[in-house]
Formats: C-alpha cells, structure tokens, sequence
C-alpha cells in the first residue's frame, strides 16, 4: 500500500499531493492569506509547529516561519514566509521561500487588502528508503531489484500566490440591543495561480522528469468579532467568534466532484486576552464515515510582555491545538498536534495606524484585535 500511495504521488497524471492545512489558520495568516501581511503595526515574527498522524511511517511534519512589516506611510505591507513539509518513510521534503508584499485601501469603518507571494520551491526524496512492489517477494520479503529507475530526487520551480481581505468594523443589533465594535472579514486566496490561470503552465514538479502541472488551491474564509454585553464592569472583555474556511484543490476550478476539499467551521471564547476554540473538519461540514474528519481543540492567548498600557495592542501571541478524528484513516494515525507563536515588536504609540495627508481623520488601518 505504501508503494502504490507514493507512486501516486510521484506520478502527476495519477494524482496529485495536497497543500498542508493548518487547525489554527489565523496564527499562519500570511500562509492563509498574503494580502494578512503587515495587517498590524510594527514588525512581527511568528512560527508554527504541526506533526500529523505521527503513527504512520513518520506522519506529516510541517513546519513554518514568517515576518512581516507594516509601512502605513505608504499603505505597504512586506513580508518574508518560509514553509518546510516532510512526508512519509521516503523523507518526501518540501522547502519554500517565498517575499510577500501587501497594498491596503483603507476607509473609517473598512479596509480592502491586497497580498501576493512570489516563492521557489525545493523538492527531495530518498529513494533509497522507497519499496516498491516487485521487490517483494511473498515469502522472504524485500529481496529483488526494482525496476523503478530514479530519475531526479530534487527538484526546483518557481510559484505565485493572491489574495484579498476585505475587513469591517461596525455595529450589529442582536436582541433588541445595539453591540459595538463588531470587527468581521470576508477573504479569498489563489495559491498557485500560474496554474489556475492557464491550463498550459508546466512546472518542473516531478521526480521523473516531467513537465508537470501543480494543482492550483482555492480558499474561502470569513468570520466575525461579537463583543458581549455579560459580567460588564469586571474588567473582563467577552466576545464570540464564529469562522470558516473552505479549501478546494485541483486541476478543476470549483469542481466538487473532482478536486480535494477541506472545510472547516467553528466558534471561539475570547476573554480579555485568551481564547477557547473548537472547530469541525471535513470534505465538507456534514459528517460522513468515508471522509477523514476532526474535532479541533484549540487554546491561547494573548501577552503583552513588554509591560505597554492598555492602548497598545498585546505583542505575544502564542497556540496549541489538537485535532480529534472520528472516521476515516485518522483514529488508526494518530492525532494531529500544532504549535504556535507571534511576536510583535511594537510601533512608536503616536502613530496608532493612522494615515497622514488631508483624509487622515477619515481614513484609518482598522487595528487587528485578536484574530483578524
């Protein structure tokens, strides 16, 4: 079975692999999104921690960094973002490095951001750790030569990713009653664009030395931000936050039927600054036993180390989350564990955001409380 899920792998007009996915997608902002890149003031660091279905032949080890500035002078935002994903028995590793830049349009209650990335890509394998089927022999095991001929274990090319956030802060009525400060997002990503774009893009993906075509990924996400009235005067600030994401992987733009989906939707507790999460997964937001599912646990919080006032916005960010599945390949696998941080080295406080020029009253980057 491990031979034929590889030469899948290996094989681009067989199948194709799929993008890591992240439980706690808003600590990878800028992995889930490019246009996230200096949504906040200052400069940040962050890193992210994922081992998946450690049980079997090694799992999915993933591992991320990134930093990223906001010039609001300029409405800019800069970023760098390296990602490294390792698979399997074969040590399938994928090493990218990728410099993001960002565009805000901002307004008093809205701001619409555009990211990009223009990343390389690294690709190895060690075939010496693969076993293919006709070295097997029923009785003694792993004793024949395999036909298989290695034709390259690094490969090399080139990538491009787009997005858009469009952010709002607002008012909402629930119950009679009037709650302010509502913050909401609404955002959409292509990841591999190149190959969305156009059907006769080739990149140098394969290890047989094809010209092959990666699958291009769309994603979907939202949430929103709701301040609740209850234990006011405690000196606790509360809210909920409910979220989705829904990512869809292949050759076919918005073909169901054919390309791999993720989706994911859940609610969060904020109080003051630490949150509880918990979040569904699957091919779509209905159980089913055929699919591989997961019931996200997720805790963190926010701190503010450097001692700043309440004005500043909290400069640490830290993460952990456990994904529980209930059907398919995963219960056998294992869990799926992942850790993260972001640290934000704050702004001179005079600047708070703001634009300078004739519309500075007006226009504003909306700060990022807590997620988004």
């Amino acid at each position: 079975m491990i031979a034929i899920a590889l030469t899948l792998l290996l094989v681009p007009v067989t199948g194709f692999t799929q993008d890591p996915s992240f439980s706690q997608f808003y600590a990878n902002r800028i992995y889930l999104n490019p246009a996230f890149a200096g949504m906040e003031p200052g400069i940040g660091i962050s890193g992210v921690a994922r081992m998946q279905w450690a049980r079997v032949d090694k799992g999915f080890r993933t591992y991320g960094f990134s930093a990223d500035a906001q010039l609001p002078v300029a409405r800019l935002g800069v970023g760098l973002h390296l990602l490294r994903d390792t698979e399997g028995i074969g040590n399938l590793t994928i090493n990218q490095a990728g410099l993001v830049l960002s565009y805000t349009i901002p307004g008093p209650k809205d701001n619409i951001h555009f990211g990009m990335e223009g990343r390389l890509v690294q690709k190895s394998l060690d075939w010496s750790r693969l076993v293919f089927a006709d070295q097997l022999d029923p009785v003694y095991g792993v004793v024949n030569a395999s036909s298989v001929t290695p034709a390259l274990d690094r490969v090399f090319h080139g990538d491009f990713d787009f997005g858009v956030v469009w952010r709002h802060e607002g008012s909402l009525r629930m119950g009679g009653r009037s709650l302010h400060n509502v913050r909401s997002h609404l955002g959409l990503s292509f990841h591999h664009l190149p190959y969305l774009l156009s059907r006769s893009a080739r990149g140098n993906d394969s290890f047989l030395n094809l010209e092959s075509r990666l699958a291009p990924r769309t994603t979907f996400h939202g949430g929103i931000i709701i301040p609740m009235t209850v234990l006011q005067g405690t000196g606790m600030d509360i809210a909920i936050s409910p979220n989705f994401k829904f990512d869809m992987q292949g050759y076919r733009f918005m073909s169901f039927r054919e390309n791999m989906t993720v989706g994911t939707v859940g609610l969060y507790g904020l109080v003051s600054n630490f949150y509880l999460g918990l979040l569904y997964q699957n091919r779509a937001y209905l159980p089913n036993a055929l699919h591989t599912d997961a019931f996200i646990l997720t805790i963190g919080g926010y701190t503010n180390p450097q001692g700043q006032g309440r004005q500043q916005q909290p400069s640490f960010f830290f993460g952990v989350s456990a994904d529980i599945n209930s059907t398919g390949v995963g219960p056998a696998a294992g869990s799926v564990f992942e850790f993260t941080f972001r640290y934000r080295f704050l702004p001179n406080a005079s600047a708070n955001g703001r634009l300078r020029g004739p519309n500075r009253r007006k226009n504003r980057f909306l700060d990022c409380r807590h997620f988004f």
